[in-house]
């Protein structure tokens, strides 16, 4: 626990320090000065800031991963686990398309940054707000698949990864 608030408190520092520098780059009083900082400059400062987040969230996601691995990967990953069961003519397809969905809705298979339509900070509001209804994973699933239920500890330290990385995301807006 306290490796990974000093990696968070590291994380953090880390973030505060290159958006600080940022403000700092792009905070003149003379207007004519900021008009001389080419936009392909700004844009690429911009882009180093947000890939220097999404290290830090996915940095601390890796203490976090071994829950979405157990209760998520198998259908919001290509690293989908198929049961004993998934032989019997019929299921099999039904499974396929309930994974297909699920990917579309989005892929943990190489981390952070999730792959997604939606910005990762919609995204993690509705993988907390799924979570914390127990509407994920789904009831079918976790009929076959007992324990998958993302609860009590496992749920406080996913959502102060999510809190964290949502406040990390926000700082980039």
């Amino acid at each position: 626990m306290n490796r990974r608030k000093n990696g968070l408190l590291f994380g953090v520092t880390v973030i505060t320090g290159i958006l600080f520098s940022s403000v700092l780059v792009f905070s003149h009083d003379d207007d004519e000065a900021e008009e001389n900082i080419p936009a392909a400059e700004k844009s690429l400062t911009n882009t180093q800031a947000t890939d220097s987040i999404y290290a830090v969230i996915n940095e601390n996601y890796q203490s976090v991963r071994h829950i979405f691995e157990y209760s998520c990967f198998d259908c919001h990953s290509s690293f989908t686990s198929y049961p004993w069961y998934y032989n019997i003519p019929g299921i099999n397809g039904m499974i396929d398309e309930d994974v297909a969905e699920a990917l579309e809705h989005f892929d943990l298979t190489k981390d952070f940054p999730f792959i997604s339509e939606h910005s990762q900070l919609d995204l993690l509001v509705d993988i907390k707000k799924e979570i914390s209804s127990g509407d994920m994973p789904l009831m079918s699933y976790r009929t076959m698949h007992w324990g998958r239920l993302i609860e009590d500890e496992k749920q406080d330290s996913v959502f102060e990864w999510i809190d964290s990385s949502i406040t990390l995301l926000k700082s980039i807006e």
